[in-house]
């Protein structure tokens, strides 16, 4: 054992001390290191989920624009379709008063013909069918030729080709670089 150096007990103590004093420094500030990482991207984490929600909510803000949009161009579209119904339902119902009244005026004629025709006495005959006469032929001249023309009722001409913008707004995406 002559050539074994042995150091003291208390410098072995202390230089171990400090060694271990050292590894505790390194550790504390390591771990101080990792805990402010933790807590920077707990901050990135609330600062993603703000993020997220305020642009879900603006993407749902335009979206709610556009179906507002798209309302208010059915209500219009909508009113010029009632507008002109209500034109052509009112112009074929006029006509349709008027030939009923025709018809009816025409029917109380006949009817005055017939019992005419009945009329015994060939004087008061004579003076009834004159006048019954002239009441047929004007009946018959009335023009009864306004009608509506072929395909007035069709209302095709208010169909719409929505394709196109259909096709648009399946390929609405995400701005780059905005």
């Amino acid at each position: 054992h002559k050539d074994c150096e042995v150091a003291p007990l208390p410098a072995v103590y202390q230089r171990q001390k400090s060694e271990l004093s050292d590894g505790i420094a390194m550790l504390v500030a390591g771990n101080d290191r990792i805990q402010a990482i933790i807590t920077q991207m707990e901050e990135i984490c609330h600062t993603i989920e703000e993020n997220g929600r305020r642009q879900k909510q603006h993407l749902g803000l335009r979206f709610d624009a556009l179906y507002g949009i798209l309302e208010e161009r059915k209500k219009e579209l909508l009113q010029s379709i009632a507008a002109e119904q209500e034109t052509k339902l009112q112009r074929v119902r006029g006509l349709i008063r008027q030939y009923g009244d025709h018809l009816e005026a025409s029917s109380k004629l006949v009817e005055s013909a017939i019992q005419a025709m009945e009329e015994p006495q060939m004087a008061l005959y004579l003076q009834h069918s004159k006048e019954l006469l002239k009441k047929i032929t004007d009946m018959s001249k009335a023009s009864m030729s306004s009608r509506p023309e072929p395909g007035y009722e069709n209302m095709d001409h208010f169909s719409i080709n929505v394709d196109y913008v259909a096709e648009m707004l399946r390929t609405i995406e995400f701005q780059t670089g905005a």
